[in-house]
């Protein structure tokens, strides 16, 4: 059996260390004890059923805690270490996020889950994006192995314009997915955009998609808040696969004011959807780029909810702007067809006239990589309350723009719905469309995990923004 990985590792032990190699195959990890004769061998299967933990001493990785017959420390040289991390990755589960990952914030809440920020505590310039599930929540609604049919899912949809799963932790009461963390959001590249960056944008977004659809997935919760950036415009990474499956499209589920009308007008008992919907979806998003508008208002969600429901889809703001390409124009119309059967599909998007009309290089957009993050980073307070106590950095930043924050403050998430059954007139009427949305302390709480817990206390006392990855370099050399 052909190895990837080989490395020297020992176990300690009161009559002397036991020299062993450790190598990993395809789909085993292979152990061989060669300070004894005959060697002994033990494989572990590469699987969801193997756990994993570290040994951290100093910012260093110091052993590998692997369970044969029993639990056993391996201990080998801090980068082995973590060559060998990144080799296993998402493919087994890992114990005790907080050994290797320090929490500062939490910057971000789904319908099952949050999302924290975390810092590397083997190397501290480095950020990630955690989600955090809570276990009570996932076995009621699809039991761990369904959530870990999910996580192999994210592994196998590999592309460079497709957030990519790193690393899965489960703890006591929650699961961890740990990914990259970027700082360019979407909605922020949307206020500064031209009509020369569009294309460029909108091509790496339905690309992404396409190869979800070649893989036969549907992503189903496609919007502006689920796109990020790595650094620049030309770098667009699509997240959040919460909502993902490859099964056939027999549930109501998405965010309203981006669901396709064969979602939220489904009759479960007689038809289902495919990943057309996500076509529609993408309409939706080409329509803000192109207009700076959304494509179905409302002074409250539910009235978004109903207005997309009933699909009346106006398009005079295109039609009277001459900026806009009239190649555009007739793309987004063969994306918002009602009919899904009548809707482009992803290989037809990227060959459409809409992308020939215009060489899209590097020299004919105003976004540069460096001029987004700055303006972008501008207002952040840099350090958390854990990294000053701990002096990681000295930052060259001492405040932050109140007014901007506390305009981001006040605006509140769009929720994700996952509707049992009814009518959207039923939905709508059993809500009160006047209540006021914006998420309290106690359904914050819900989701807080006793991995966090302790450190989350201090921070949440101060209120302080998540750093941003294109400034920490600088922030090292200040």
């Amino acid at each position: 059996m052909e190895s990837s990985f080989k490395m020297d590792c020992c176990r300690h032990k009161l009559l002397g260390n036991k020299l062993c190699i450790l190598e990993v195959a395809s789909d085993k990890i292979i152990i061989t004890n060669i300070s004894d004769l005959p060697h002994k061998r033990n494989e572990l299967d590469l699987n969801y059923n193997l756990f994993i933990d570290f040994k951290v001493k100093n910012k260093q990785l110091q052993a590998i805690g692997l369970t044969t017959n029993k639990h056993h420390w391996y201990y080998a040289d801090n980068q082995n270490l973590i060559n060998l991390k990144q080799i296993l990755g998402a493919r087994v589960v890992f114990k005790g996020v907080n050994t290797l990952y320090n929490p500062l914030q939490q910057i971000g809440q789904g319908t099952f889950s949050n999302v924290y920020l975390l810092q590397s505590k083997i190397k501290s310039l480095e950020y990630f994006a955690c989600k955090c599930l809570d276990k009570a929540q996932v076995d009621a609604q699809i039991g761990r192995q369904g959530l870990f049919e999910e996580i192999q899912a994210m592994i196998s949809l590999k592309h460079q314009n497709i957030a990519e799963l790193l690393e899965v932790f489960e703890g006591d009461v929650s699961y961890y997915m740990v990914m990259q963390y970027y700082d360019l959001e979407f909605t922020d590249v949307l206020k500064e955009l031209n009509h020369e960056d569009i294309p460029i944008i909108f091509k790496q977004l339905v690309a992404a998609v396409n190869f979800m659809h070649e893989k036969g997935y549907m992503h189903r919760d496609l919007k502006p808040e689920n796109i990020m950036f790595s650094d620049s415009i030309y770098q667009l990474k699509l997240i959040d696969f919460g909502l993902t499956t490859k099964d056939s499209g027999k549930s109501k589920c998405g965010t309203p004011g981006y669901i396709a009308p064969e979602i939220l007008n489904l009759d479960t008992r007689i038809n289902e959807y495919n990943e057309k919907c996500d076509i529609f979806s993408l309409g939706v998003i080409f329509y803000k780029m192109l207009t700076q508008n959304d494509l179905f208002q409302g002074s409250n969600h539910d009235e978004v909810l109903e207005n997309n429901a009933k699909c009346n889809i106006n398009l005079d703001l295109l039609t009277a702007n001459p900026k806009i390409p009239k190649q555009a124009l007739n793309l987004l119309t063969l994306m918002l067809q009602i009919d899904p059967t009548q809707r482009i599909d992803t290989n037809q998007i990227l060959q459409h006239k809409y992308f020939a009309a215009e060489e899209i290089t590097s020299n004919n957009t105003l976004n540069s990589a460096n001029q987004l993050s700055r303006k972008h980073s501008s207002v952040i307070k840099i350090l958390s309350p854990l990294q000053k106590k701990n002096f990681l950095f000295s930052s060259p930043f001492s405040f932050h723009d109140d007014e901007c924050i506390e305009k981001e403050a006040s605006m509140q998430p769009i929720p994700v719905m996952i509707m049992k059954g009814g009518s959207v007139q039923d939905i709508v009427k059993s809500k009160n469309s006047g209540k006021n949305r914006k998420l309290n302390k106690e359904v914050t709480k819900k989701y807080q995990t006793t991995d966090f817990e302790d450190a989350l206390a201090e921070m949440n006392q101060n209120n302080y923004r998540p750093p941003k990855p294109s400034q920490l370099q600088e922030m090292y050399n200040e």
